[in-house]
C-alpha cells in the first residue's frame, strides 16, 4: 500500500473509530511511517514535492530553527547538543489549547500537573522530576525566571497567550546558563514586540462554565520606538464546584533604538486573580460524574497580585562583542483561606505570602574567527536576592527568608571543522540564606506571633557541561552531551528541614539525531540518562524535607514527527518511554508515567477553513506519596482528544472548539488517595478581529 493512501485510509478509520487510543496510537505510527518512508512519498508526489522542498513554506519544520535561549547568541536547532522544541505564534492560533499549560502537555516528555482543571495552581513537569517538578524546571520571560522561591511553582495564570511570540523547550540539564533548578528542563517564554506595521487584535471567546476569555492587544513601531500592549480578562465558575477562577491582565513591552548599536527596553505586568480552592475528592467517589465535582470547602479561597517591571540595555560593540544587561523587580502578595469557618472574620484566618525580588544579569557574547572557522564566546553574572514571608494560619507558623545568589558562568562554541561543533561550559554559584520560623501562640484573648531563632545556610555549588553536534549533511545531525546540574531547597523546604537536608546535584547524559526527508517530513530521536544524588523530597511520615540516601535515575528516548504530506495537511506526533526509580529497589518515582505521547492533525480542508485536531496520552503513575509503591492505588493512565475549527473572512477569525471530546475522566494528580479531578467534556467559541 502507498504512503498517500494509508494516510487516506487512516482518515477514514479516525472517523469510524470507537476507541481514542487506537486513534492516538495509530495517529502516532502513522507520523513516524511517513516519516520513514519519505523517499516513497517523495516518488508518489513527484517532481512538484521536490520543487518545494524549501521548508520557508513550512514553518512547523525546526531544524534551521533559531533558538534564542534568552540569551544573546541565535543559533539553530540543529546545532544544539539538547533536544529543543520551538512553539511558534502560528503554533499558537492554531492550537485547540486555551492557556499555556495546556499548549506545552502536549510535546515530548513534557506532563501536566493541574488541581483544579484550570491554570492556576497548574504546572508542567519535564524529564520526571514528579513533585518536586516546580522547583526542577525553569520558566524564563524576556529574560526574567518567573519561578518563585517557595513550592508554589510558576503561576502560567499571568500569562496570556495572546502576549507569546514564541516558546522555546529546552529539555535536560541547564544549570550553567540558568543556575539553580534547571534539572528536567527550561521553558524560555519571549512575549511580542512592537513590529514596523501596527496592528491591534480583540478576541472574545465563551464556554463551557460560563467561562468568559477576553483579550486585546495593540502593537506597533515609529521610528525608532517599538511597542506591544496587552489586556486580558477571564472569568469561569470551573468545572467543580468551588472551582471559579477570575483573573485580569495587563502587560507592556516598550522598545526603543538609540542608534544602530544601542537599543534600551522596558516591560512591565500586573496581575490579579481570585480562585477558589476546592480541595481533593476521595477515591470512591472520583468515578461519579456528579460527586468528582462536589467539594466539602465551598468557602476556601484566594487572591493573587502579581507584578513585574524589568529594564534591559543592549549595547553591539561590533568586532569587541555583544553586551547586555537586565535588571527586574517583583512584587507577589498571596492571600487566601484554608478551612473557613464562620466563627471567626476572615482577616483573623487569612493566610499571607509576601515576596519581593530583585534581580540582575549580565552577558557578554562575542562571536570570533579561528582557523577560518567561526566560534562564540559567552559569559555571564547573575545576582538576586529575595525577602520572603510566608504567614500561614492554619499551620500557626510563619516563615521568614531572606536569601541571595550570585553565580557567573561561560559557555564556548568551538568550531572544530565545518561539520563537528563542540560546546564547553562552566558554572560556579554560592547561595546566601537566613531563616526564622515563628510560631502564632495566644496570650489571653489575643493571638500573637513569637519569633523563632534564626539560622542561616550558605552553598557553593559548580555545574559544567560538554557536548558536540555533527552534521552529517544539511539535513541530518547527531548530538551527544555531558552536564551536571544542582538545586538548592527552595524557601518551603528549608522552613521544615531534616538533619539531611542539602542541595541535590545532577549527572545528565543526552544523545539523538535529527533528520529532515526534503520538505515532507522531520524527525528527532533522543536518549537520555539522569542520575541525582541527594534528590530533595518531602518525606510524609516525618513531616520534613529531606535529601533521599538513594540515588535516583531517568533514562528514556523521547520522540518526535512532524510531517507535510501535503501543502494542505500537517501532522506531528511525539512518543516518550521513560522509567524514573530509585537506584537501590524496585520502586518508581511517584507522579512520572512510563509512557506518554500525543498527536496532531491540521487540515486546510478549503482555504478559509481550519480543522485542527490534538490527542494525549499519559500512562500510570504511582500516588505522589506512594515512596515503597505498595501503599496506594495507582493513578490511571488517560487519553483526552481536543478539535478546533477556524474560519477565516478576511480581518475576522471565527473559531469553535470541544476539549475532552471523548468525556474522559481523569486526574493528573493524587496524594494518599486523595484526588483533583479534571474536567469532562467541554465546549468554546468565539471571534477575533485583526486590524
Amino acid at each position: 500500500m502507498k504512503p498517500l493512501e494509508i494516510i487516506r485510509l487512516h482518515l477514514f478509520l479516525f472517523c469510524r473509530s470507537n476507541s481514542a487510543l487506537a486513534f492516538l496510537v495509530s495517529c502516532f505510527f502513522m507520523a513516524v511511517f511517513v516519516a520513514g518512508s519519505g523517499v516513497l512519498l517523495a516518488e508518489e508526489l513527484g517532481q512538484a514535492g521536490r520543487e518545494t522542498s524549501n521548508t520557508e513554506a513550512y514553518p512547523r519544520f525546526e531544524l534551521d530553527e533559531v533558538v534564542v535561549t534568552s540569551t544573546p547568541i541565535q543559533e539553530p536547532i540543529k546545532g544544539i547538543p539538547r533536544n529543543v522544541t520551538v512553539i511558534t505564534s502560528e503554533d499558537i492560533e492554531q492550537a485547540p489549547s486555551n492557556d499555556v499549560v495546556e499548549l506545552l502537555a502536549r510535546e515530548a516528555n513534557v506532563n501536566l500537573k493541574s488541581f483544579f482543571g484550570h491554570d492556576k495552581q497548574a504546572g508542567i513537569d519535564i524529564r520526571g522530576m514528579g513533585e518536586t517538578s516546580a522547583s526542577n524546571v525553569i520558566v524564563m520571560v524576556d529574560g526574567f525566571r518567573l519561578n518563585p522561591p517557595d513550592l508554589a511553582g510558576v503561576d502560567f495564570t499571568s500569562l496570556s497567550l495572546e502576549q507569546i511570540e514564541r516558546i522555546e523547550i529546552v529539555r535536560g540539564a541547564a544549570s550553567v546558563v540558568y543556575g539553580d533548578g534547571a534539572v528536567g528542563g527550561v521553558v524560555n517564554i519571549i512575549t511580542k514586540k512592537g513590529k514596523r506595521e501596527p496592528e491591534a487584535r480583540l478576541y472574545s471567546a465563551y464556554g463551557t462554565d460560563e467561562t468568559f476569555d477576553e483579550r486585546a492587544s495593540y502593537g506597533g513601531q515609529v521610528e525608532n520606538f517599538d511597542f506591544n500592549i496587552n489586556v486580558t480578562c477571564y472569568d469561569s465558575d470551573g468545572y467543580r464546584d468551588n472551582g471559579f477562577l477570575e483573573k485580569k491582565d495587563a502587560a507592556a513591552r516598550f522598545g526603543y533604538d538609540l542608534n544602530d548599536y544601542v537599543r534600551a527596553s522596558l516591560s512591565a505586568s500586573y496581575h490579579h486573580d481570585e480562585y477558589g480552592l476546592p480541595g481533593n475528592v476521595p477515591i470512591e467517589d472520583i468515578d461519579s460524574r456528579n460527586r468528582r465535582k462536589e467539594t466539602d470547602r465551598p468557602d476556601d479561597f484566594g487572591e493573587t497580585i502579581d507584578r513585574r517591571f524589568m529594564g534591559s540595555l543592549d549595547t553591539d560593540l561590533v568586532e569587541w562583542g555583544f553586551f547586555k544587561i537586565n535588571g527586574a523587580y517583583r512584587e507577589r502578595d498571596n492571600d487566601f483561606i484554608l478551612g473557613y469557618t464562620p466563627l471567626k472574620s476572615k482577616s483573623n484566618q487569612t493566610s499571607k505570602i509576601d515576596e519581593e525580588t530583585k534581580s540582575l544579569d549580565v552577558k557578554y557574547v562575542k562571536e570570533y574567527g579561528l582557523w577560518g572557522l567561526e566560534h562564540d564566546f559567552q559569559a555571564g553574572l547573575d545576582y538576586y536576592q529575595t525577602d520572603y514571608i510566608s504567614a500561614r494560619i492554619d499551620q500557626k507558623r510563619r516563615h521568614n527568608s531572606d536569601v541571595y545568589s550570585l553565580g557567573c558562568f561561560f559557555t564556548n562554541r568551538l568550531s572544530l571543522s565545518e561539520d563537528l561543533t563542540a560546546h564547553v561550559g562552566y558554572r560556579y554559584n554560592t547561595y546566601d540564606g537566613t531563616f526564622r520560623v515563628d510560631d502564632l501562640e495566644r496570650f489571653g484573648s489575643v493571638a500573637r506571633w513569637v519569633n523563632g531563632d534564626e539560622f542561616d545556610e550558605n552553598w557553593h555549588n559548580s555545574a559544567y557541561d560538554i557536548g558536540a553536534v555533527y552534521s552529517l549533511t544539511h539535513d541530518t545531525s547527531f548530538f551527544a552531551s555531558y552536564a551536571t546540574s544542582f538545586r538548592i531547597p527552595n524557601v518551603d523546604e528549608l522552613a521544615l528541614p531534616g538533619d539531611d537536608l542539602e542541595p541535590q546535584e545532577g549527572r545528565h547524559i543526552d544523545v539523538g539525531i535529527r533528520h529532515r526527508i526534503e520538505a515532507l517530513a522531520e524527525v528527532s530521536l533522543t536518549l537520555f540518562h539522569i542520575e541525582i544524588e541527594d534528590e530533595i523530597f518531602f518525606d510524609a511520615d516525618k513531616n520534613v524535607n529531606r535529601s533521599f540516601d538513594k540515588r535516583t535515575k531517568r533514562q528514556g528516548i523521547e520522540v518526535d514527527v512532524k510531517a507535510y504530506p501535503t501543502e494542505a495537511l500537517y501532522l506531528w506526533g511525539n512518543y516518550t518511554y521513560m522509567t524514573a526509580r530509585f537506584d537501590e529497589g524496585d520502586s518508581f518515582v511517584p507522579l512520572v508515567p512510563r509512557y506518554q505521547a500525543s498527536v496532531g492533525i491540521e487540515w486546510q480542508v478549503f482555504d478559509p477553513l481550519l480543522l485542527a485536531v490534538t490527542g494525549t496520552f499519559v500512562g500510570s503513575r504511582y500516588d505522589g506519596n506512594d515512596l515503597d509503591n505498595d501503599t496506594f492505588a495507582k493513578i490511571d493512565a488517560y487519553e483526552v482528544f481536543d478539535v478546533k475549527l477556524t474560519y477565516t473572512h478576511k480581518d475576522l477569525k471565527f473559531f469553535a472548539g470541544v476539549n475532552n471530546i471523548f468525556d474522559e475522566l481523569y486526574e493528573t494528580l493524587a496524594f494518599s488517595e486523595s484526588y483533583f479531578t479534571m474536567p469532562t467534556r467541554s465546549f468554546y467559541g468565539g471571534i477575533e478581529w485583526v486590524f
